[in-house]
């Protein structure tokens, strides 16, 4: 008697963005598939595509008001779905450069600083160093720019 099976195989290569799905088709009575038939393929898959920026706070172009008891404002960028934390971090830039922490919920950094410098705009960037959890970068660098009021 014979019993056809289907074998899916899936490998991925997380640092490339890209898996690989063999299919092996096999009839045969015995485990080895003596007297059968065997066939296979290979299909290349994308495994993900670039990850983007949803949305960022405070929005590029936005006049942020500050009451000097409000200082620091924390500055929060969302991605399209889940990333490397690590990477992330390092390719998150400000200028002028600010000290601070980061924190995490979901798909959203949060950068708080520790203070702000006596400035008016602030420009914020996250590099193409910044991967998904998959591995695959941003596309491109992400830039916005805020201005700050301060209100006494």
């Amino acid at each position: 008697m014979s019993t056809g099976k289907r074998f899916l195989f899936l490998f991925s290569f997380v640092s490339f963005g890209l898996g690989f799905l063999l299919s092996v088709d096999a009839m045969g009575t015995s485990p080895e598939g003596a007297g059968g038939d065997r066939d296979a393929s290979i299909a290349e898959l994308p495994m993900d595509e670039p990850p983007t920026v949803v949305s960022t706070d405070p929005k590029d172009g936005d006049g942020v008001n500050y009451f000097l008891y409000q200082f620091p404002r924390p500055i929060s960028v969302t991605f399209s779905r889940e990333m490397d934390r690590d990477s992330v971090e390092r390719a998150f830039s400000t200028s002028p450069a600010l000290e601070g922490t980061f924190s995490w919920s979901e798909n959203t950094v949060t950068f708080t600083p520790s203070s702000y410098p006596v400035t008016y705009e602030m420009t914020v960037t996250v590099g193409t160093g910044a991967r998904g959890a998959s591995g695959v970068p941003l596309s491109e660098s992400v830039s916005f720019s805020y201005r700050l009021i301060i209100m006494r």
